[in-house]
């Protein structure tokens, strides 16, 4: 056979093999990766990503954020591009569900810190993939089958404008909120599910019901979106955020804001989750891209974004602020599940919520 026949063969079968590849699922593809010792697993891996070309994810982080990631993996893999999708809030649920239902996905990773993508899971919208990096997180950060991971998360804080608020003052528990002196001086996010969820568990269906509704008689203010919550905390049009995330009241307080987050324990994590598309069109750029993301040259970056991550050899500022602490991850399978009902239940309670 001469050797025009045997590269005419070659480019053949390379120009078929992403056909091929469709007629298999996404599970199947990427759990023949599992079967691989590791040196050809990637070597695997990265050979059908740069046939794939591209990795395609949907995101709830935000630009600023996300572009050091995509940034990062490109200038690894230069073979792969990486293209992110920015979704505000719960947008990014109904997009992945609605293209569910039209039976057309076109996303291959999707990042997201709202918990209700958990009952979209449930539906079929996501691929088990074992990235071998998941050993390297901490405990409570993925699920057994390989659906979820667990990034990173930020921690959930009541901050407080340090010119408006003196120490002396600071609210040390939850109950603390519901003081007089915080009457029409408390800020909140409209879309808190994750929070409310959370206090739920802690305190209890009935308990917490009763704090919630005394809470909504405070007269909150609602603002949403927690990082220009916490920006107008900072300018001095609130005195205290009921709920927001730590990372942003680090940074902002670095910049000059005078902001802190009140000693109020225990502090709870609000972890953000990757998984990947049922149908992705690019299966093995998607699983490459997830395993820079948990790898710890991926995590480290998400540290430079001010995030808390996951890995357990990587600290960051958050981590080292709150060694020693109560801190807690709740049981986010829970919230995820009933966060349409949680969020409901949200907006009754806080009619302000809106």
């Amino acid at each position: 056979m001469t050797r025009a026949i045997v590269s005419a063969i070659i480019a053949a079968n390379l120009l078929f093999l992403p056909l091929k590849l469709q007629a298999q699922s996404t599970d199947t593809k990427l759990a023949a990766l599992e079967k691989l010792a590791p040196a050809e697993r990637q070597h695997r891996l990265l050979d059908s990503a740069k046939l794939e070309g591209e990795a395609l994810i949907y995101a709830n982080m935000d630009v600023t954020a996300m572009k050091p990631l995509t940034d990062g993996f490109m200038k690894k893999y230069p073979a792969v591009k990486a293209t992110s999708v920015h979704f505000s809030g719960a947008a990014i649920i109904t997009r992945i569900e609605s293209e569910s239902r039209a039976g057309k996905p076109f996303s291959d990773v999707v990042l997201s810190g709202q918990l209700g993508v958990l009952a979209a899971i449930e539906k079929g919208i996501a691929a088990r993939y074992r990235s071998p990096e998941r050993e390297t997180l901490r405990d409570g950060f993925k699920d057994k089958d390989g659906l979820w991971t667990a990034y990173m998360t930020n921690v959930m804080v009541s901050a407080y404008n340090t010119r408006l608020v003196k120490k002396e003052e600071l609210p040390r528990s939850v109950d603390d909120l519901l003081k007089p002196r915080w009457k029409n001086k408390l800020v909140m996010d409209s879309q808190s599910y994750v929070w409310f969820g959370t206090m739920m568990q802690f305190l209890g269906e009935e308990n917490g019901l009763r704090f919630m509704k005394r809470l909504n008689e405070q007269n909150l203010q609602h603002s949403r979106g927690r990082r220009l919550m916490t920006q107008l905390l900072a300018a001095g049009e609130h005195e205290i955020a009921v709920e927001t995330n730590l990372n942003s009241v680090l940074s902002l307080s670095k910049q000059g804001a005078p902001l802190s987050f009140a000693p109020i324990q225990p502090y709870f994590l609000s972890p953000s989750l990757m998984f990947m598309s049922a149908n992705a069109s690019h299966p093995f750029a998607g699983a490459l891209f997830s395993d820079y993301l948990l790898s710890e040259e991926g995590q480290k970056i998400i540290v430079t974004t001010n995030r808390m991550p996951a890995h357990l050899k990587v600290k960051s500022p958050e981590s080292q602020l709150l060694e020693g602490q109560d801190v807690r991850m709740p049981d986010i399978f829970d919230i995820g599940k009933r966060y349409q009902a949680i969020g409901n239940r949200y907006r009754e309670i806080f009619p302000g919520a809106r």
